[in-house]
This record gives structure tokens, C-alpha cells and sequence, in this order.
């Protein structure tokens, strides 16, 4: 048995009332999970509330490595969260983010601690802040960095950026550079902490127009990302 930190990065009902979880572990990466009999009435046990995207809690399991879903022997909250689960904004922005997330991460049975450890300072952060509509632009931008295609800013001066290539670029022949009005909005939260984001005073249109780019520039970098289906509501709640 191993005892670890996890994230919940999403669920799937199976059955008439059991869920499958997927959580992001601090031992072993991503990992499944079945949970049988979660959402019967008055089950004892496991207890579903703890399995909302991005719920931070401690489990106990079996981590199979020949099996693709592992059994949960315990859980418990391993952080208390205060509005993430109750803001519908910050419910909007975990349900995208969860989206995003089932699609770039994979169940590779090794650990990354440092992944762990940004999504679970992000967690935290969102929590503990009023909800930024800027939020989920940077989160995505800086989630690239444990992608492997986090963008180049060695020449971040340069006129252009090429999506396709990651990098800054004096070339304007590419046919995914940014627009002049999305690669200043690209420099301007590129060159932000969290802390800072809430400076920026873009409207609804400058805003959806850079989300757009960056998830062409996941779908340019990781064949297995899709669109998510989100994003429409997300554009929609921001205005």
C-alpha cells in the first residue's frame, strides 16, 4: 500500500453508482481510481464530496502498476478548500481546467513532484484569491513549463511570436504568428506572477482572443489535446 497527497482532476460515473477518479498523485503521477458504491445513499466509507476537480486529499491504495484502475483502501482532505467548490466562477474555472487537464495529462506510473507541486500551489492560490478571469490564460501558459513547450522568451523584444516553434521571431512568413494585439496581451501576462494578473484591464474581447491562441498552441504542441468543450461557457461567464 502507499500512502500519498492527490489532486482530483476529474470523475466519471460508472455504473448506477459507482465513480471513477482520476487523480494526480505525488508518488506516481496520474493515476485511476474505482470507487464502487460511492453514490449509493448512506454509504460507509469513502465519501464522494471528496472527489470534486481539484479537491486536495490524501490517499491510501494498492497503485498496481499492471492494472489501470487501482482500489482507494483510505482518503481523507489533505488541505481544506473554502471556495473553490462553492464560487460559481471558480467552479467554471475547475471545470475547464479539469477539462484541459484530462486531455494534456497521461498515466505514465512515474512521479512529478514538480507538476504536483504547481497544481497544487495553483489550487491554493485560486482558492485564497477572488476569482481573476485572467486566471486560467496564465495557469494555462505556465502549466506548458511541465509540458515541454513553455515559450521562448530569449528574444520576448521581437516583433512576432510563431506558436508552432515556441520562440519570439523577426520572420512574419509563419502562418501561426500572433496577431499585434494578442502577442502585446501574450508579452503582458507572460511577464506576470499570479500576483500581478489582476493588473491587467482587458476587456472580454482582447481576453477570449488570447485563450484562443494559447489553445491553438497546445493543439500545435501535443497531438492528443482537445478543444475543451468548455471554453464556449468560459467565454460566456467572463463578459
Amino acid at each position: 500500500m502507499i500512502k500519498t497527497p492527490a489532486i482530483v482532476i476529474w470523475t466519471l460515473k460508472y455504473g448506477d453508482s459507482s465513480l471513477i477518479a482520476n487523480c494526480y498523485t505525488k508518488s506516481d503521477g496520474l493515476k485511476g481510481y474505482i470507487l464502487n458504491g460511492v453514490l449509493k445513499p448512506k454509504k460507509a466509507g469513502i465519501n464522494k464530496a471528496l472527489f470534486q476537480p481539484f479537491s486536495l486529499i490524501n490517499i491510501v491504495s494498492n497503485h498496481r502498476k499492471k492494472e489501470r484502475l487501482n482500489y482507494i483502501k483510505e482518503v481523507s482532505i489533505n488541505k481544506t478548500l473554502y471556495s473553490i467548490h462553492t464560487s460559481i466562477l471558480k467552479i467554471t474555472i475547475t471545470l475547464f481546467l479539469s477539462e484541459v487537464l484530462k486531455s494534456v495529462l497521461q498515466e505514465e506510473g512515474s512521479e512529478n513532484e514538480n507538476l504536483y507541486d504547481f497544481l497544487e500551489t495553483m489550487t491554493l492560490w485560486l482558492d485564497s484569491n477572488e476569482p481573476n478571469p485572467n486566471f486560467h490564460i496564465k495557469f494555462l501558459i505556465e502549466l506548458t513549463r511541465y509540458m515541454g513547450f513553455y515559450p521562448n522568451k530569449s528574444n520576448i523584444n521581437y516583433d512576432n511570436f510563431d506558436l508552432l516553434t515556441g520562440c519570439f521571431t523577426i520572420q512574419n512568413n509563419s502562418k501561426y504568428l500572433l496577431s499585434m494585439e494578442d502577442l502585446k496581451s501574450f508579452k503582458q501576462i507572460l511577464g506576470m506572477n499570479f500576483d500581478e494578473i489582476e493588473l491587467l484591464k482587458w476587456n472580454n474581447s482582447i481576453r477570449n482572443s488570447l485563450l484562443n491562441q494559447i489553445i491553438k498552441y497546445y493543439s500545435l504542441h501535443l497531438q492528443r489535446f482537445k478543444t475543451p468543450k468548455s471554453l464556449s461557457v468560459l467565454h460566456e461567464i467572463f463578459k
